[in-house]
């Protein structure tokens, strides 16, 4: 178990330097990728214009599969403090991974087909905030848990 409890912050501390790697190769001028950012209408508009063939090949690939390790390792490592508590604790942290997997979704809808209509670009907002309003919920429990597993808690 001790294992477990180093190897899953590493393997998201080693995804996150990877997709902030690929991260930093798809923005668009100041625009950052939709992971971090709220974007309306005309701007996500423009950063999906302003995205080279390239870019689109970055994102949809290896800047996807980090994420997606990213996001599964991050809430597994939030959700070991907090497990043997009831399921009900662990639910911000995997909402946190359910959002971020239907926003991915969501990205690459937009990246392959192209925006339609302008509720694309706000689910895709919408899935942002939810993801990081789950991911604090998630680490603020996480860092209770931890508090309550210090030696003079026992």
């Amino acid at each position: 178990m001790r294992v477990i409890y180093w190897a899953l912050p590493i393997t998201a501390a080693l995804a996150y330097g990877i997709w902030h790697h690929y991260a930093a190769l798809v923005y668009v001028g100041d625009l950052p990728p939709f992971d971090l950012h709220f974007y309306g209408f005309e701007d996500g508009r423009a950063y999906l214009a302003g995205l080279s063939p390239a870019a689109k090949a970055t994102y949809l690939g290896p800047l996807h599969q980090a994420d997606t390790v990213l996001l599964l390792a991050l809430a597994a490592t939030l959700m070991l403090p907090v497990w043997r508590r009831r399921w009900l604790w662990c639910a911000p942290a995997l909402a946190y991974a359910g959002f971020d997997l239907l926003e991915n979704g969501a990205v690459s809808g937009l990246l392959v087909q192209g925006i339609s209509e302008p509720g694309e670009i706000y689910t895709v907002a919408m899935l942002t905030g939810c993801k990081f309003l789950a991911l604090g919920l998630a680490v603020i429990l996480a860092l209770w848990g931890l508090w309550r597993l210090r030696p003079a808690a026992r």
